[in-house]
C-alpha cells in the first residue's frame, strides 16, 4: 500500500481532517449532553418507583443507577459504556436502551430520508422557478418561498392533518401503517405528509441559496461562453447547477439539523413511533440513560451529516479540495 499516495492525496486529508473535527465535536456534545440532563429538576428514582415506594426502596435504585456517586465519575462511567457501543440500560422500561432506541430511529430515519429527499425536489423546482425570465413565476415563487420560510413546521403539519386527514380523509391520520405489512404504498401514505410538513421550510431555505447561486453564475461569462461554443440548453443547465450545488448541498446539511428539530413536534402530531416520542416520554419519566442516549444519537446524525456534505461538496468542487474555497 502506497502510504505516501495517499496522504498526498488531498481529498483523503480534507476526508481525515473533517472527522477529527467531527469526532471532538461529538466528544464535545456528549458532555453537553450529560450535564444537560442532569440539570433536569425531579428525582428519577420516585418517578420510576411512585410515591408509593419507601426512601430505602429509592435510595436502593439510585445505588442501581449509579445516581449516588459523584457527576465526574457518573460521566466517565457513562462515557466509557458509550465507547463499547453500550447506551446503558433503561430502568423506566426495563429492558436495554439499545433494544428501546432501535426501532424509533428506524421510524425517524424513514421520516427524515422521506422529508430529505421532497426538501432536495423542492429546492430545486422552486429554485429554477425562481430565476425564470418570467416576472409573473418569480413573483410567485417568491411568495411561496417566503410563506414555507414563516410558517412553523408544527404547524403545518396541523393544518395538513386537519385538511388532508379529517376534513378530506385522503390520507391517514397517523402511525406509519394500517394494515400492518409495512407494504411501501401503505408506509408512503403515511409518511407523506409528515415528511411534506417537514420539507417545506428547509426546500425553500436551499430553493433561496441554488436561487443565489444560480443568478451569481449567470452574471457571469461562463454560461454565454459555453452557449457560443454550441452547447444544448440541457447541457447549459448541468453546467449550472454542477456549479450552484455545492451551496445548497451545505445549506441541507444544516437543514437536517432543522428536521430533526421539527420532527419531535411532527412524530407527536402525526403518532409515528420515533425518537421524538421517545424524548417527550423519557424526559417526563426522568429516564436520564435513555435521555441522554436519544439527545446523543440526535445530535451525531446531525454531525455525521454535515460530515457527508462536505464530502460531498468536495466532490463536486475542486477548489474545496485544493483549499481554495
Amino acid at each position: 500500500m502506497d502510504y505516501k499516495a495517499i496522504a498526498q492525496n488531498r481529498l483523503i486529508r480534507l476526508i481525515a481532517g473533517r472527522s477529527v473535527m467531527t469526532a471532538v465535536t461529538a466528544l464535545f456534545i456528549a458532555i453537553v449532553v450529560f450535564f444537560a440532563i442532569r440539570s433536569i429538576p425531579g428525582d428519577p428514582a420516585l418517578t420510576i418507583l411512585g410515591t408509593d415506594s419507601t426512601p430505602e426502596e429509592r435510595e436502593q435504585l439510585r445505588i442501581v443507577m449509579g445516581l449516588d456517586q459523584p457527576l465526574m465519575t457518573q460521566f466517565s462511567v457513562w462515557l466509557r459504556q458509550i465507547f463499547k457501543g453500550d447506551l446503558g440500560y433503561s430502568y423506566s422500561q426495563g429492558r436495554p436502551v439499545t433494544d428501546i432506541i432501535g426501532p424509533a430511529l428506524e421510524s425517524t430515519l424513514l421520516l427524515g430520508g422521506a422529508a430529505s429527499v421532497l426538501a432536495v425536489i423542492i429546492a430545486l423546482v422552486m429554485g429554477n422557478l425562481a430565476t425564470s425570465r418570467f416576472r409573473s413565476i418569480r413573483r410567485t415563487t417568491d411568495w411561496a418561498e417566503a410563506i414555507f420560510l414563516s410558517a412553523p413546521q408544527y404547524t403545518v403539519a396541523l393544518l395538513f392533518l386537519i385538511l388532508f386527514a379529517v376534513l378530506l380523509p385522503v390520507f391517514p391520520a397517523g402511525g406509519l401503517s394500517t394494515r400492518g405489512d409495512g407494504s411501501p404504498s401503505d408506509v408512503l401514505s403515511h409518511i407523506l405528509l409528515p415528511a411534506l410538513a417537514l420539507a417545506l421550510a428547509p426546500g425553500a431555505q436551499m430553493a433561496r441559496s441554488l436561487k443565489t447561486s444560480i443568478t451569481t453564475l449567470q452574471s457571469t461569462e461562463l454560461l454565454p461562453t459555453l452557449r457560443a461554443r454550441g452547447l444544448s440548453p440541457w447541457r447549459l443547465s448541468v453546467h449550472a447547477h454542477h456549479n450552484a450545488l455545492p451551496p445548497m448541498i451545505t445549506v441541507l446539511g444544516i437543514q437536517v439539523g432543522a428536521m430533526l428539530g421539527g420532527a419531535l413536534f411532527v412524530e407527536q402530531i402525526f403518532s409515528i413511533p420515533g425518537l421524538g416520542a421517545l424524548v417527550v416520554q423519557s424526559v417526563s419519566l426522568r429516564d436520564y440513560t435513555l435521555v441522554q442516549a436519544v439527545a446523543l444519537l440526535i445530535a451525531l446524525i446531525f454531525v455525521v451529516v454535515l460530515l457527508l456534505a462536505d464530502v460531498v461538496n468536495a466532490l463536486l468542487d475542486p477548489r474545496i479540495r485544493k483549499g481554495r474555497a
